[in-house]
């Protein structure tokens, strides 16, 4: 029933375009590009508040910008700041938090920085309110995948 139910959602989420409007596309958590479930295997020891699974997942996802910090003993993941190339007066900084040992979609926190050029140098401003909620999705999308190839 499980495979049925991935199978499904792959096919209905595969037409989506919303990842190519926003030029985000590694964070489609059904990309080409994600790590394998074996690289779970050589992170460090986490701790029972941090579920390995939600841990890898946001370091999947985030990886297309760069890392500037992860601390897995608490559970944090942070970007550093990234333009986008449709939108280079725009920036963004990611920090993703698990707090939970299960694979629960309330075990994830992000928060998503945005700062806008202007002659004044760089302004913080409010990224869209959907952004961050995009981006726990995939993450938990991806936590889900790899929690399946895990189990099989």
């Amino acid at each position: 029933m499980k495979k049925y139910f991935v199978l499904m959602a792959v096919t209905m989420l595969s037409g989506c375009s919303y990842w190519n409007n926003l030029s985000w596309d590694m964070l489609n958590p059904w990309s080409e590009n994600d790590v394998s479930v074996e690289s779970t295997e050589t992170q460090p020891a986490l701790p029972a508040n941090v579920n390995k699974y939600l841990w890898q997942a946001g370091l999947d996802k985030l990886s297309f910008m760069e890392i500037v910090s992860e601390n897995p003993q608490e559970g944090r993941i942070e970007t550093a700041w990234k333009n986008l190339p449709s939108a280079p007066n725009e920036r963004f900084k990611i920090v993703a938090e698990i707090n939970d040992g299960e694979l629960r979609a309330d075990a994830l926190h992000v928060k998503v920085y945005k700062e806008v050029k202007g002659k004044n140098g760089w302004t913080k401003t409010a990224p869209s309110s959907d952004f961050e909620k995009e981006i726990e999705k995939a993450i938990i999308s991806r936590a889900k995948v790899l929690y399946i190839q895990d189990k099989e």
